[in-house]
């Protein structure tokens, strides 16, 4: 186990503030509680978790929770909750029912359908998002984050993607042994449905462009995983906690 002391902000920096800043903020800040409203978001805590939000009108948005005490170092991210129907809450589900240190969702839609300026946080190089992930990557170089996703399967161009429930990346063209190995586990817990690995099963969404794989594979430290989930996956996970715990299990497995 690992005591865990840091959290996971969404929105752009706040006037002052530098990347720099923020890096460190999520890497030593909140161990030293520094004012989370540098940032532009505002600290409680609830049911033994520190939670930062951006409750600024359509602030850039998000939700971020931190355990406080014992637990692995896994972030369970979700940066299209909206356009990704269900993957906000899967995120807050997996991090609720795991060890999971701290999970994360976007609360500005990507595709600007809640009024405010469309933002995919997931192609933003200098967000706080990427900027959490390689705070997480100083203090725990060892662990895992994981990006949850969504994808159509009539939308993909091949029949093999598209009856695929998972296919899961590391963000780039060589899949490491860590990759397969969380493969091999979610192969297991999500029996008998299909999942891949790109590209060697699949050539489709391997999340290459992905801002917080490119930053944590640039830092070195910390891992990391892009899963894609089918929607009748996601709505399975989301009615059947046994299904969502186990899929869970397979993602703390990986970041132990």
């Amino acid at each position: 186990m690992i005591r865990w002391a840091i959290l996971l902000p969404f929105g752009f920096l706040a006037a002052g503030c530098s990347n720099a800043d923020a890096r460190d903020y999520f890497a030593h800040g909140i161990l030293q509680e520094r004012e989370a409203t540098q940032f532009g978001l505002t600290r409680s805590e609830e049911g033994g978790s520190i939670v930062l939000r951006d409750t600024r009108q359509c602030g850039s948005g998000g939700e971020y929770r931190l355990r406080k005490g014992a637990a692995v170092p896994l972030g369970v991210t979700a940066p299209h909750a909206f356009h990704d129907r269900g993957t906000g809450e899967l995120a807050m589900q997996i991090f609720a029912r795991s060890r999971a240190a701290v999970a994360a969702r976007n609360t500005v839609a990507r595709d600007g359908s809640d009024g405010c300026e469309a933002l995919d946080i997931a192609r933003e190089g200098e967000h706080l998002f990427t900027h959490f992930a390689l705070g997480f990557s100083d203090r725990f170089p060892g662990g895992l984050v994981v990006q949850l996703h969504g994808f159509d399967g009539a939308r993909r161009s091949t029949a093999r993607a598209e009856e695929a429930a998972a296919i899961v990346s590391n963000g780039t063209p060589s899949p490491d042994a860590d990759t397969l190995d969380l493969a091999d586990c979610l192969s297991h817990a999500l029996a008998p449905r299909a999942v891949l690995v790109y590209p060697t099963e699949t050539i489709e969404l391997g999340a290459e462009d992905n801002a917080q794989g490119k930053a944590l594979r640039d830092a070195g430290g910390a891992r990391f995983a892009h899963i894609e989930l089918s929607a009748d996956l996601r709505e399975a996970m989301l009615s059947d906690k046994t299904l969502l715990e186990t899929f869970a299990a397979c993602l703390e497995e990986a970041a132990a």
